[in-house]
């Protein structure tokens, strides 16, 4: 019997240890990236689409078109946001997953604020004019590493 080929990086999962993330190290985390992924439920469909994004007040806030999947599907009671990192090389990673609510930014002072940020263009095409908010009512992550 030959044994299953693993790469030389990979080390048996029965040595790794799960923590826990501080809910301000998930902020910190989620401060530190700029493209994670929104989910929500549309047409009965689990919909997980990339996002350029950023962090204001302890909300997520993206830009979108104001039709099509995400314009549509917005304001939900229940949507995801998720970001991670993962490094093979050490066999560790994390993950921060926030939910709550989404809607569309209509206030004009924080529209105005947000437009005056630097933030990476979105990567679908056309024109994504509508900044929607994600309110992160639970934030949770893990820290999966060696141990």
């Amino acid at each position: 019997m030959s044994m299953p080929h693993m790469e030389p990086s990979r080390i048996d999962g029965a040595r790794h240890v799960s923590n826990e993330l501080s809910e301000e190290r998930c902020w910190e985390l989620l401060c530190s990236q700029d493209t994670g992924r929104f989910g929500f439920n549309y047409n009965n469909r689990v919909m997980i689409l990339p996002v350029s994004y950023l962090v204001h007040n302890r909300a997520i806030y993206f830009r979108t078109s104001a039709t099509g999947t995400i314009g549509d599907a917005v304001p939900r009671l229940s949507t995801s946001f998720e970001i991670d990192e993962a490094r093979s090389d050490r066999s560790e990673g994390w993950s921060v997953l926030a939910s709550g609510p989404s809607s569309h930014v209509e206030e004009p002072e924080l529209l105005t604020y947000l437009w005056g940020q630097v933030m990476e263009e979105p990567w679908a095409g056309g024109e994504r004019n509508n900044f929607i908010r994600m309110h992160a009512a639970v934030v949770t992550g893990r820290h999966v590493h060696l141990g």
